[in-house]
């Protein structure tokens, strides 16, 4: 198992950079893992604060000097890892007369009890049963040392118990950071805020993206720095600074992932950090801006994340999309989108207020009523009611005004026509060719009217017609008979109250005419508004795309050829005669 594989799988102690690439040691508040193993050394991986060993009884107040990692699991394979300039202190809760010895190392003190160093310092008698520890150098230049624990005495062992072998290593990077052990993610602070610091960057929870905020919330980062072991490395001077446009403001204590009141300065330093969280807000509310978050450790930068934060609503826009049913409430009838003034599309959150302009619906005997159905969001298109009245007609400039609820302000949508008007009473139908080739596309556009001359609404359905002598049998729609769809759906009627049907232009040329009959529930309405609907002819023509030429067209042009030839003969022999 390598040294390095053995130092991940410990927690381990931090420690700062001293000139000429050594290291000293400061004390970790993890757990020490010096515990009472009866038969088996112990390692103590806590360290001392003061440099100075400690060898105790009590295995949680034992201190070592430099150690680095140490595994002990298997008793006689066990392994450690500590700085030349180190001390290890190992311990035993000893059961009979035992003794530790060292190999290319010094035992410099003991705890207080039954154990004895002898005059060498490289043995160390147990002859109680009381908890004992003994500290221990490497000589000068060895690259490693091993510790033993056997049965019997310094003078006459009988039996081994335990073995470490501790490798002794001139320098270290434990304490020293290590961009690929170490976190810094973004998060989210809508829905979650979350407490973790985990490398990956999560999505706002409004906008669906990593960096861009809604306007008047905290963006957050989560970072957590740690050496090449996984430890986190020594708090120190921590930095974080926005450029122009954002503010920061560090968390209150490290390993502390919650975001904090917003700062008031683009850049914010503590002295003791190396874990924690940045918030990060716009500079100046309501306004749009691009920042970019610089975290730094010690002056050396370990990290940058951007963020967009989205202004207030500067701009809304409506768009009709159908025509409204007399007498109903429309849904879906427009969609509506906002936009900050950077022109950033914005999905409003919290409490949203769009109402309609009551001026601009005139005297609402067409439309009487508008309001915002469904407000936009990352997953949904913002959608308008629009309620109409019995009459039908257009209003010309309908609409609606955002109130803006942090700053007060109104924006007023542009205007739009909206047209209410009943079922259908009548239809036309038209191609968009008069002539077409064989394999081509030929449209059939059917436009429906209400009694009124406006084009039908866009919620009635329209009932099966059919449709014979087309292009031919072989359409979008499956067959030449053609039940039309809601022109609410997808292909529906939209604002022109029409919709079309699709063939693909069979080979046989000439001239044609498709008959379209409509609907009995047409022809009814039609009677009852006082007017009649008849079955449509729509005439279209089918035309080879390539020229071609007859036997009859072939044959003309060999007999002129002849006769050319030969009024040519006779006009040669008669130059010939005059010149004799």
């Amino acid at each position: 198992m390598s040294t390095k594989t053995l130092r991940k799988r410990i927690a381990l102690t931090a420690v700062t950079a001293l000139g000429a690439g050594l290291l000293s040691v400061v004390s970790t508040p993890a757990a020490n893992a010096y515990t009472d193993a009866p038969a088996k050394l112990a390692v103590s991986t806590a360290n001392a604060a003061d440099a100075v060993a400690v060898t105790s009884t009590t295995y949680a107040n034992s201190r070592s000097i430099g150690v680095l990692a140490a595994d002990t699991t298997v008793a006689l394979a066990s392994t450690a890892t500590m700085l030349a300039s180190g001390t290890i202190v190992v311990g035993y809760l000893p059961s009979a007369t035992s003794v530790i010895q060292v190999t290319g190392g010094l035992m410099t003190k003991v705890s207080s009890g039954t154990i004895s160093l002898n005059s060498s310092s490289t043995a160390a008698d147990v002859t109680g049963t009381t908890a004992v520890s003994v500290a221990i150098k490497p000589n000068s230049g060895v690259t490693s040392m091993t510790i033993s624990l056997s049965t019997g005495t310094s003078a006459a062992t009988t039996g081994l118990l335990s073995r470490v072998t501790v490798t002794v290593a001139a320098t270290s990077a434990v304490g020293v950071y290590s961009a690929a052990d170490s976190s810094i993610n973004t998060a989210d602070t809508v829905t979650s805020d979350s407490l973790v610091a985990d490398g990956v960057d999560q999505v706002n929870g409004t906008t669906g993206s990593v960096s861009v905020i809604p306007n008047g919330i905290e963006a957050k980062i989560n970072y957590s720095l740690k050496d090449s072991f996984g430890n986190l490395v020594p708090a120190s001077v921590l930095t974080a600074s926005s450029t122009a446009g954002g503010f920061v403001k560090l968390s209150g204590s490290n390993a502390t992932f919650t975001k904090t009141t917003g700062g008031t300065s683009a850049v914010d330093v503590a002295s003791d950090r190396n874990s924690g969280s940045v918030t990060v807000t716009q500079a100046v509310a309501n306004v749009p801006v691009t920042v970019t978050v610089t975290i730094a450790y010690r002056g050396v930068t370990v990290g940058t994340k951007t963020f967009s934060f989205q202004g207030e609503v500067a701009k809304v826009t409506v768009t009709p999309t159908k025509v409204g049913k007399t007498s109903s409430s429309n849904a879906d009838a427009a969609t509506i989108t906002y936009a900050d003034s950077a022109g950033n599309a914005i999905n409003p959150t919290g409490t949203v207020a769009t109402t309609v302009v009551t001026a601009s619906m005139g005297d609402q005997t067409i439309v009487n009523g508008v309001t915002v159905a469904n407000y936009p969001s990352r997953t949904a298109t913002g959608k308008v009611t629009v309620s109409c009245a019995a009459v039908a007609g257009t209003v010309p400039a309908l609409q609606v005004r955002h109130l803006n609820a942090a700053s007060g302000t109104i924006v007023a949508s542009n205007t739009w026509a909206q047209t209410c008007s009943g079922a259908a009473t009548s239809v036309t139908a038209s191609w968009d060719k008069a002539s077409y080739t064989p394999g081509s596309i030929a449209v059939l556009t059917l436009s429906f009217k209400d009694s009124k001359g406006f084009a039908a609404n866009s919620y009635d359905l329209l009932d099966t017609m059919t449709i014979t002598g087309s292009p031919s049998s072989t359409t979008a729609q499956a067959g030449a008979a053609v039940t039309p769809l809601n022109p609410h759906a997808a292909r529906g009627g939209g604002l022109t109250g029409a919709i079309t049907q699709t063939y693909i232009v069979g080979s046989t040329t000439g001239n044609f005419v498709a008959v379209v009959v409509p609907a009995d529930s047409l022809k009814t309405a039609a009677l009852a508004a006082g007017t009649s609907q008849a079955n449509l002819s729509v005439a279209y023509a089918i035309a080879s795309g390539t020229t071609t030429v007859t036997n009859e067209q072939v044959l003309a042009s060999i007999v002129s050829l002849i006769a050319s030839i030969n009024k040519q003969i006779v006009a040669l022999q008669k130059l010939i005669l005059q010149r004799r």
